[in-house]
């Protein structure tokens, strides 16, 4: 999907756009492999939300969503991972990554939205998030248990969407070739890897994991992924 030949981008006032993200969030890094593969000038300001809200980053204080990805352009504030990236299809890359025809353009923003709200819903707010991160726990063991059950189940359900409705026929979620869509949709299928298990039962997803993995910069954007990976793991084995 990357073009290495692509000319650098200019952003509108000559400086770069700047990208608030948290590290580990696929959103963010979903937008932040797009900015990096189609060399539009930016430059990345980490957010910690467990601090006061007094000091975080003038932008947040400014309008009332305190949420990643937050792209600044000039004077243009753009929320939510799928509204940044159709903006920087829009005015900075021709629509590159997201298909050769209007037909695939539409099927992979429509891939995009479904990923943003409904796949990491399930994956990340109902099944993984609960299990590892304490603000969105339920106070009460039993109660966040039953959650994350109650998630599992649903996260099999999108999966199987997945697995035999997007990629029984095809490498990728649109067709032949890569898309963002796939970029989108993997970065939150991967959070699963925080619960250290491997489901061998959708072969078709593993396999396009292995294919979108070898995007260029997919190593550099999910660095805070891995490590965090890696801890949980260190964390589990040393019990």
């Amino acid at each position: 999907m990357a073009s290495r030949s692509r000319a650098r981008a200019k952003t509108r006032d000559g400086k770069p756009v700047e990208l608030y993200l948290i590290r580990i969030s696929p959103a963010c890094r979903a937008v932040w492999i797009y900015l990096l593969q189609n060399r539009i000038p930016h430059v990345l300001k980490d957010v910690n939300f467990g601090i006061d809200s007094e000091n975080l980053p003038d932008v947040f204080l400014q309008q009332p969503h305190h949420e990643v990805p937050l792209l600044v352009d000039g004077d243009v504030v753009i929320f939510e991972g799928p509204a940044i990236l159709n903006y920087l299809a829009e005015h900075y890359t021709q629509h590159a990554g997201f298909g050769p025809n209007l037909q695939t353009r539409a099927l992979t923003q429509s891939v995009i939205s479904w990923a943003n709200s409904e796949l990491h819903r399930v994956i990340g707010h109902e099944y993984i998030y609960p299990q590892f991160l304490e603000k969105y726990a339920i106070p009460s063991e039993r109660l966040n248990n039953a959650m994350v059950e109650y998630g599992l189940k649903h996260v099999s359900q999108k999966l199987e969407i997945i697995e035999n409705r997007y990629l029984k026929k095809n490498k990728f979620l649109t067709g032949k070739t890569i898309t963002m869509a796939d970029i989108y949709a993997a970065t939150i299928v991967l959070q699963l890897q925080w619960t250290g298990t491997t489901s061998r039962m959708w072969p078709n997803i593993i396999q396009w994991l292995a294919r979108v993995q070898r995007e260029d910069f997919w190593e550099t954007v999910h660095t805070a992924h891995r490590d965090y990976v890696e801890e949980l793991t260190s964390g589990r084995f040393s019990h």
